[in-house]
């Protein structure tokens, strides 16, 4: 009963529990949906926050299993976007993370300073005066048992002293304790609100001239199909480049299947996306950056481009527009934010002093270097053959009209800003 209250409330655009209690007594259409219980709004909220908050999602894939029985999905294919919805919170109340590292270090040293004072009055050996300024940063419990032990140490501390040991407790230790609390809240973000834990500072595309603002957010993922939303997930992270491994695993594990297909657009065409579909087997109509650029004349017939310079297989050696070969010089890995590691292989020519299209090829005073990511340029091989395909030419179409389409319905609906 409860359920059908809250999704035909917010079917009609009613969000608030009150407001809720309000049509249950009413509207006649809330009556018989209830059988003529009212209950009130702390009822309503209590359900809706704590009872319901971890089944939402099993509700929602069951909703989707019932619509793909009724032949209106599939669940072969998943068109993915991501959009940024502003938090119901006070968009002034942010913690940053450099600023409370900052601020930690700060009273790290004050607190080893003072301890040091004190105990400069309880050994007289500045040796040990000295090893206990090259400790490493303390943590909050550290501090309450350096206190302790400095309480017990001193048998009749003068009023300085006393002084020391109380600012201590009472100051450094409750900030250290809230700088510690701060920075477990944050995780691996950048910031948080003070009014929504969960909400990361996002930046917002605002006004008409598109004028962006830091605003607390989340990115909010979908999969559409035939424009009926089959998954969801919600992420603190402002870019949709980190998401989709995240995304695409809740939506085998909530609805027990992988899709065979994804569509999607260049913001998540990078090497551990690609690699992440091969291995689900995936077929991904996903997009990368310079996609539309490679597809221009001036880039195909550009014989200085990297992409169009010839390759030697066997004896690994590209061939530049004067028949010089670039040989590997080094190759180098690099690790993402995300933990993701990836080669670099680094070729470069030998001969490029007055060479006469030095001018055309490159603009350095050196000889030219290549970086070349063998892994990436196969999986962009690959989707770019599936764009081409007939089948990526009508994943390609429908897209626009996809998820789009549905995110412009749903703020619609809701009346929130353009943020798309």
């Amino acid at each position: 009963m409860m359920i059908k209250i809250l999704f035909y409330s917010y079917l009609n655009n009613i969000y608030s529990c009150r407001k809720i209690e309000k049509a249950l007594h009413e509207n006649i259409y809330f009556m018989w949906l209830s059988g003529n219980s009212i209950p009130d709004y702390r009822t309503i909220n209590y359900f809706r926050g704590k009872r319901l908050k971890d089944h939402i999602n099993q509700v929602f894939a069951q909703v989707v299993k019932l619509l793909e029985e009724l032949d209106y999905v599939s669940l072969n294919v998943q068109y993915v976007d991501g959009t940024k919805i502003e938090a119901k919170s006070n968009r002034y109340s942010f913690v940053w993370r450099k600023s409370v590292e900052k601020n930690k270090t700060k009273l790290e040293e004050k607190i080893k300073a003072v301890i040091g004072q004190i105990e400069s009055q309880i050994k007289s050996d500045q040796r040990e005066i000295d090893t206990i300024e090259a400790v490493k940063p303390i943590d909050s419990k550290e501090l309450k048992a350096k206190i302790d032990e400095l309480n017990n140490q001193l048998q009749d501390p003068d009023k300085s002293t006393q002084r020391e040991i109380k600012k201590l407790k009472d100051d450094h230790l409750p900030r250290l304790e809230k700088y510690e609390k701060q920075l477990e809240i944050l995780g691996s973000r950048g910031s948080y609100s003070k009014t929504d834990e969960d909400a990361t500072f996002m930046r917002l595309k605002d006004d008409h001239l598109k004028n962006g603002q830091l605003k607390p957010a989340y990115n909010a993922q979908i999969s559409t199909e035939n424009q009926i939303i089959t998954h969801y997930s919600i992420h603190q992270t402002p870019g949709d480049i980190t998401t989709l491994e995240k995304h695409l695993n809740s939506f085998e594990e909530l609805n027990g299947v992988q899709s065979k297909e994804v569509v999607a657009d260049a913001g998540y065409g990078s090497e551990q996306n690609y690699e992440i579909m091969e291995e689900k087997e995936i077929d991904a109509y996903v997009k990368y950056s310079f996609y539309y650029k490679e597809q221009k004349a001036s880039q195909k017939e550009n014989p200085f481009v990297v992409q169009n310079l010839y390759y030697n297989e066997q004896d690994d050696y590209y061939v530049c527009p004067m028949g010089q070969h670039m040989e590997f010089k080094e190759e180098r890995s690099k690790v993402s934010t995300t933990g993701y590691k990836s080669r670099t292989r680094y070729y470069e020519a030998s001969r490029c002093e007055g060479c006469p299209m030095r001018g055309m090829c490159y603009k350095g005073n050196e000889n030219r270097t290549i970086e070349i990511n063998q892994n990436l340029n196969r999986h962009r091989s690959k989707a770019r053959e599936l764009l081409g395909s007939e089948k990526g030419l009508y994943h390609r179409r429908k897209r626009s009209v996809e998820v789009e389409a549905v995110f412009g319905q749903l703020k619609a609906i809701i009346n929130l800003p353009d943020l798309l």
